[in-house]
C-alpha cells in the first residue's frame, strides 16, 4: 500500500521489476525435513508444480553422511535421515550452498541445518529444473507479515519495487519516497549480490528449456 492505495502485482510482474525467475519448481517452508515439501506445496492451480522427492534430493546431492546422532536433553538421539546437516554438503555443491543462503536466506537464522527450500534450490541447479524464485520471495514476505517478531526480509527490494510502481501511478511520488541513490552514490551491495545471484544463476543454464 502506498499513499492508501493498494497495489497489486502478479507474480510475473513481481519476478521481471526484480529480475528473478518467476517459472518453475514452486515451494516454500521455513522447516528443515525435506519432507516438508510435499507438505506444504501448493494443492493446485498454477503453482502445483511436481516436486523432488527426499530421496530424489538425496541422489541429486549426494550428502556425505557423518554421525547424525546428537546428546539431547541428556539423551542420545538420531536426527531423521531427511535432515541435513549444513556440513554435509558435499565441497562440489559448497559455494552454492554459501551463495544462495547469503543472498536468498540471509545470515541470519540456525546454520547448523540445511533448510528444506535451499536444498530444494540446490537439486534443481544439479537436476537443470527452473526454480520459481520470484514465488519464493513473495511467499517469505507474506509469512514474515504474518508471523509476529520477525524482520521483513529483502528490504533491498523496496527501492526497484517502488520506482516501477511510480512510472504506472505516476501521482503516488510526491518526493518523500525517493532517498535511495542521491544519500548513498556508492551502490548497495545487498541489491546488487541479489541481482548478481539471479544473473549467475541463469548463466550456469539451470533454467531447462
Amino acid at each position: 500500500m502506498i499513499q492508501n492505495k493498494f497495489i497489486i502485482l502478479s507474480l510475473e510482474q513481481f519476478g521481471s521489476i526484480l529480475r528473478i525467475p518467476f517459472i518453475g519448481q514452486s515451494d516454500f517452508t521455513t522447516e528443515w525435513d525435506l519432507s516438508s515439501l510435499s507438505a506444504y506445496q501448493e494443492p493446485e492451480g498454477p503453482y502445483h508444480t511436481e516436486l523432488p522427492t527426499p530421496d530424489d534430493i538425496h541422489g541429486f546431492l549426494q550428502f556425505e553422511r557423518v554421525d547424525s546422532s546428537r546428546i539431547l536433553r541428556g539423551q542420545l538421539v538420531d536426527l531423521p535421515s531427511n535432515r541435513v546437516l549444513t556440513k554435509e554438503v558435499n565441497k562440489d555443491m559448497k559455494h552454492w550452498e554459501e551463495l544462495i543462503r547469503k543472498n536468498v536466506f540471509g545470515l541470519g537464522g540456525n546454520r547448523d541445518y540445511l533448510s528444506a527450500c535451499l536444498a530444494h534450490m540446490m537439486s534443481c541447479i544439479v537436476a537443470e529444473k527452473q526454480y520459481n524464485l520470484a514465488y519464493f520471495v513473495a511467499k517469505r514476505i507474506e509469512f514474515a507479515r504474518a508471523t509476529p517478531k520477525v524482520n521483513l526480509p529483502y528490504g533491498m527490494l523496496l527501492t526497484w519495487l517502488f520506482r516501477q510502481v511510480v512510472e504506472w501511478y505516476p501521482h503516488l511520488d510526491n518526493g518523500i519516497y525517493d532517498i535511495v541513490e542521491e544519500r548513498r552514490p556508492h551502490k548497495d551491495p545487498i541489491k546488487t549480490a541479489f541481482l548478481l545471484f539471479s544473473q549467475n544463476w541463469q548463466k550456469t543454464k539451470i533454467w531447462a528449456t
